[in-house]
């Protein structure tokens, strides 16, 4: 384990909430994050994922509850104070010092000697792969490389908590997607206790060891990406999370019915309302999947090509639309009906998923 991952420290949230006057930005929240995890903050815009940052930070003060990190409570406790590394979505990087100079900051602020400090900046800057721009003026690095060095300048120092708020919304999607990998491998050589905030669902899926889907400032669920994905805790969840259509079911004899048809399922908890089908879980129909699989019955009513996939909307009886997502390979497009023809998807009863309502 290196010295940093050592330095690691868990953290619990207990009971925190936040109120501007008469609106509640956060209500009752409760997290326990293990000391090394890679926790994610998820929500849409207002949704209270950056005041819990911030919360966490110590830029915001919470209206009750507190923060403990490794067993310290630090609620009162101000932000430079908290040892935490912060990564901010417009980098906040000094225009006037070098990279160097950049990086090397909240080391000076600490009272380092030269020698130590050259030594942690050199292998702060090697850790992003940018070891070669230290003497580089800020206004000379592209987008990417600010945000590695505002990585480097939050990391340098061996934080017991890395926060990091929506740190690649401004790159583009290439780039994005390549940091997305590059943060999570320096986390998994780091071993940071790290707190990252984003409104993309891929980003949070990708990255995370856990997320936390926070609507309108209460959690809607804490859990595993492919749980959070999978196994919806709610309709908000179903909807906020990946692409889905929400299917209202009806309560029959212990069970659930859509359009008058009992649904196969081991994933329907009792006050369900919802059946959640998404297009790739979707298959085309075979004969003998009746015995497994619950069967949709439409008339095509459109095909997005999409490049590497096709979404097929299939029109049901009652005006609902289900879709069906494969790639574009030449079986797959060969089994695609004519615009308007009847046709025929199945889903099968592992993926058959029904969820309460919002905030259920």
């Amino acid at each position: 384990m290196s010295e940093v991952s050592a330095r690691s420290q868990p953290i619990r949230i207990e009971n925190v909430s936040k109120s501007y006057g008469t609106f509640l930005a956060l209500e009752n929240v409760n997290i326990d994050i293990g000391s090394g995890e890679f926790l994610t903050l998820l929500g849409p815009s207002g949704s209270g994922k950056t005041t819990l940052l911030m919360v966490l930070a110590g830029f915001t003060r919470a209206s009750s509850g507190r923060v403990l990190v490794g067993g310290d409570d630090m609620t009162r406790v101000p932000p430079h104070k908290r040892d935490f590394g912060m990564v901010f979505q417009n980098y906040a990087l000094f225009p006037h010092m070098t990279v160097f100079g950049n990086v090397a900051y909240p080391l000076r602020l600490r009272g380092l000697s030269k020698p130590e400090i050259t030594t942690r900046v050199e292998r702060a800057l090697n850790l992003v792969q940018l070891g070669n721009l230290a003497k580089r003026g800020i206004e000379e690095l592209s987008g990417g490389q600010k945000q590695r060095i505002a990585l480097a300048r939050a990391i340098v120092f061996e934080p017991r908590v890395l926060l990091m708020d929506e740190p690649l919304s401004a790159l583009d999607k290439n780039l994005r997607e390549q940091m997305q990998i590059e943060i999570r491998a320096l986390h998994e050589n780091l071993g940071i206790t790290t707190v990252y905030v984003t409104h993309d669902q891929r980003e949070a899926l990708t990255m995370s060891d856990r997320v936390v889907v926070i609507d309108a400032g209460r959690i809607s669920q804490i859990d595993t990406p492919r749980a959070i994905y999978e196994r919806p805790a709610n309709a908000f969840v179903a909807d906020f999370i990946g692409e889905s259509s929400l299917l209202p079911v009806q309560a029959m004899n212990g069970g659930f019915t859509f359009a008058g048809e009992l649904l196969k399922t081991d994933h329907a908890p009792q006050n369900g309302c919802f059946l959640v089908v998404r297009p790739e879980k979707m298959e085309f129909y075979e004969p003998g999947m009746e015995a497994e699989h619950n069967l949709f019955r439409g008339t095509l009513k459109n095909v997005v090509y999409q490049g590497e996939t096709l979404l097929a909307q299939i029109a049901l009886a009652d005006g609902r639309t289900v879709s069906l997502r494969r790639s574009t390979r030449r079986e797959t497009m060969a089994r695609i009906p004519a615009q308007g023809a009847e046709m025929t998807v199945a889903l099968h009863r592992d993926d058959t998923v029904i969820v309460p309502e919002r905030g259920a």
